[in-house]
């Protein structure tokens, strides 16, 4: 008797853990990538309102939370906010351009975004500045039913630019 159960307990841990691996659906991963798009919508809509807060909801506020920008810089949450709040304050406006973007689901609460973009960047002392190319990868993660940013790259060739030069962005 006691084999009997040995075995039938063996066999519901076997297909217990197995059935919480199974591939998602398309239609699962265009819902997810649906929910995903729309975080993304927000982040470059604070972006280009040059609204911090808008920008930054996403963000996971979390000692696991890692940015990484051009120069080798690698960051934390809170170091990342206290270095941007301040540079948000001395911007006049962003023109974001993407040109692509990929996502993909690794599962139902992991999502990698990358997109290629370029985005003119214009100072209230006047001088404008543009990422052009600028990469981003941002990993999301889905955490208490929200999708938050646990993990991002941002990579860009910047050059300054006279904003008579404008026709030439395009």
């Amino acid at each position: 008797m006691k084999t009997r159960l040995f075995f039938l307990v063996l066999l519901f841990i076997c297909f217990s853990c197995g059935t919480n691996n199974k591939p998602l659906s398309e239609v699962q991963k265009e819902k997810i990538k649906g929910e995903v798009k729309e975080v993304v919508n927000t982040i470059i809509k604070g972006l280009k309102e040059v609204n911090f807060e808008v920008f930054i909801e996403p963000w996971l506020d979390s000692p696991d939370f890692v940015f990484i920008s051009n120069g080798g810089g690698i960051y934390n949450y809170k170091f990342l906010m206290d270095k941007i709040k301040p540079v948000w304050n001395e911007l006049l406006n962003h023109e974001l351009t993407l040109i692509d973007e990929k996502y993909a689901i690794l599962d139902n609460s992991t999502v990698l975004c990358t997109m290629n973009c370029k985005d003119l960047v214009d100072y209230k002392d006047g001088h404008s500045v543009i990422a052009d190319p600028m990469a981003l990868l941002f990993i999301f993660k889905k955490i208490n039913d929200e999708w938050k940013v646990i993990y991002g790259v941002h990579t860009f060739s910047p050059k300054s630019v006279n904003k008579s030069e404008d026709s030439q962005l395009d």
